[in-house]
């Protein structure tokens, strides 16, 4: 048996083996002893140099894991998670869906895929940005192959039910602001879902050059987007609002700003004086 140690037990870059002894000393002559079972378990799973930072993070998690319970709780959450994310997916009215069907009995409880809309981009983009400004993270995962239409939610160990809640409710209420009726679909199969209140925004970032022809109450416009606060201080009297929002979201308004901040009028500047 193998098991990745990828974040449900450790750090990235180690991986845990489970054989049998009676198939150890079985191996070609030829095999390499990194890869030789036996030697390994002879030299004390330290025949060559280990990954001694990942083994340490493993150590860590093991200890975390039986304080929690052991496997047995770490089972039960995961179905409790999974069950919690799937059961608000199938309870959308098709607004949020997943490709893997509950009858088929192949679900998994560490990545939960899901669609918005049916992989509208417009709403999916929406629906990532003001995700992040909840402080929910994650959902897309960048590949060589490009995105695709479907998001992930990680449930691994480390997240807590808690946080799962967190985000199912932020589905719901996303999908309540978004979802239009059977009976429009129907009418407007053909047409690009778009909410409403996007258009003004789609119709103010269309106008714009934002390298240079932004002025400053245009780009304050587009600044106003984000409902984050300005300070941690800020986030620490709204309650509603979590700290990875108020840190990441500044971050990123930090970082628009220089970028897409309008160029200083020269005219109006002091010559800088190169002595």
């Amino acid at each position: 048996l193998f098991a990745c140690a990828s974040k449900n037990i450790g750090h990235p870059g180690i991986t845990m083996v489970v054989v049998r002894r009676d198939l150890l000393g079985k191996a070609n002559p030829f095999t390499p002893g990194v890869f030789n079972y036996e030697t390994n378990i002879l030299a004390g799973n330290v025949w060559n140099t280990i990954p001694t930072f990942n083994v340490d993070v493993v150590g860590i998690m093991m200890e975390w894991i039986m304080e929690e319970g052991g496997m047995a709780s770490m089972e039960r959450r995961s179905i409790v998670k999974a069950d919690l994310v799937y059961n608000t997916i199938d309870g959308s009215d098709g607004f949020f869906s997943t490709p893997v069907k509950k009858e088929s009995g192949y679900r998994s409880r560490m990545n939960a895929p899901f669609c918005v809309a049916g992989g509208d981009e417009t709403l999916t983009n929406m629906f990532l940005v003001e995700c992040w400004e909840q402080g929910i993270v994650g959902l897309r995962t960048v590949t060589p192959f490009g995105t695709g239409i479907y998001l992930r939610a990680s449930l691994y160990h480390g997240v807590s039910y808690e946080e799962v809640v967190v985000l199912t409710d932020f589905m719901k209420e996303f999908a309540a602001k978004h979802s239009i009726s059977k009976e429009v679909v129907v009418e407007q199969s053909t047409a690009m879902v778009t909410p409403p209140e996007s258009l003004p925004v789609h119709h103010a970032l269309d106008k714009l050059d934002l390298c240079c022809t932004m002025d400053k109450n245009q780009f304050n416009q587009i600044n106003k987007l984000s409902t984050s606060p300005d300070t941690v201080m800020g986030a620490a009297m709204d309650s509603s609002m979590t700290w990875p929002k108020n840190l990441k979201v500044n971050q990123y308004s930090r970082l628009a700003h220089d970028m897409f901040a309008p160029p200083p009028n020269v005219s109006d500047s002091t010559p800088v004086s190169l002595r």
